[in-house]
């Protein structure tokens, strides 16, 4: 990079949060080497959560023709990474982007295009989920699923609504972080802390948009046990959400316990029904279930659901459990039951 490059103030900032992930971090930068912006209208920073894994390292030792940095903290989750990496952008536009995307050639310009005439946008870029023949079940089954859901978001006219939002390609001024404070730290756990974003960036006047053009290609790597927590965690952390804002929850999945088809929903109750006798039921199902994804036995497309589903409500029902403190008034119980 030129030095009359680097005292050019970017018009956009990359974050990338990141834990353990260095190859990831590897492939994410190699995607944003290639874009269709000049270099010195972006610049990107790795935002480190706690990792030991060289990640640090590979920033320092990595030339770009774009301004790169990095910042470390000590583990606490994707929320306080975002926090540390959106609060040293220089640009006037920040872009959120996993460490497991890789952004095609023209997602930031897409991204930067957006907010030219608008400066109270939020925009939520394309992330579908590339799949091969050397693709696991488990990520067939979530491409398959989240794929559907990104042609939906497509369609036009559609209605964007909270639980559509995602932020592992987003876009939104800086000043509006800056208005809302940012992603709210106390979600340490999966899930959840973009959704309550979300509501905040809204109520401040953000209008949220979803683009096709600002295209980054979402590498799922995760097993059927890294799935099975994420699904835990989100139950727990949509509880929290709950907590929060009350009034979402009736936009989120805890006011849909009685829906659904019977079969899968009587197969769930019964998995429910069993964690509470014995402590040991959620180990067995998810290493039962990861076995049959290792063997591809057939019929997981009707496994999987059925056993997220449970994961997910078993992690709603034990974070409602646990006593609200004062600044979260607990959401309706009866909504688990």
């Amino acid at each position: 990079m030129t030095e009359d490059a680097v005292n050019i103030a970017p018009s956009l900032s990359v974050v990338i949060p990141t834990h353990e992930r260095r190859a990831s971090v590897e492939r994410a930068l190699r995607s944003l080497r290639a874009q269709s912006l000049p270099p010195h209208e972006y610049e990107v920073i790795v935002a480190i959560d706690g990792s030991a894994d060289g990640t640090r390292e590979l920033v320092e030792s990595t030339p770009m023709p774009f301004a790169l940095r990095s910042v470390w903290k000590l583990r606490g989750g994707r929320a306080s990474a975002c926090n540390a990496g959106w609060r040293m952008a220089a640009g006037g536009i920040v872009v959120f982007l996993d460490d497991d995307m890789e952004a095609a050639a023209g997602c930031l310009r897409a991204h930067l295009e957006a907010h030219a005439n608008a400066s109270q946008l939020g925009v939520v870029g394309a992330v579908p989920i590339a799949v091969d023949e050397t693709s696991t079940a488990v990520a067939r089954y979530v491409a398959d699923r989240f794929n559907g859901h990104l042609r939906r978001l497509a369609a036009p006219g559609y209605e964007f609504g909270l639980r559509d939002f995602y932020s592992g390609n987003f876009s939104v001024a800086r000043a509006a972080m800056e208005r809302v404070g940012g992603f709210d730290e106390a979600f340490t756990a999966y899930g959840n802390e973009d959704l309550d974003l979300s509501l905040r960036l809204r109520a401040s006047g953000v209008r949220l948009v979803f683009s096709s053009a600002a295209l980054a290609y979402q590498h799922y790597e995760k097993d059927f046990a890294a799935l099975a927590q994420d699904n835990l965690e989100k139950g727990r952390t949509a509880a929290q959400l709950a907590r929060k804002h009350p009034s979402s929850v009736h936009d989120l999945k805890l006011s849909q316990f009685g829906r659904g088809a019977l079969i899968p929903r009587l197969a769930r109750n019964a998995m429910l029904a069993t964690s509470e006798r014995l402590p040991g039921t959620r180990g067995a199902i998810v290493r039962a279930v990861a076995w049959m994804s290792d063997h591809r036995v057939p019929g997981l497309r009707h496994v999987y659901p059925v056993v997220l589903d449970y994961l997910y409500w078993l992690g709603a029902r034990s974070a409602q459990r646990e006593p609200a403190t004062a600044d979260e008034p607990g959401p309706a119980a009866a909504l688990t039951r």
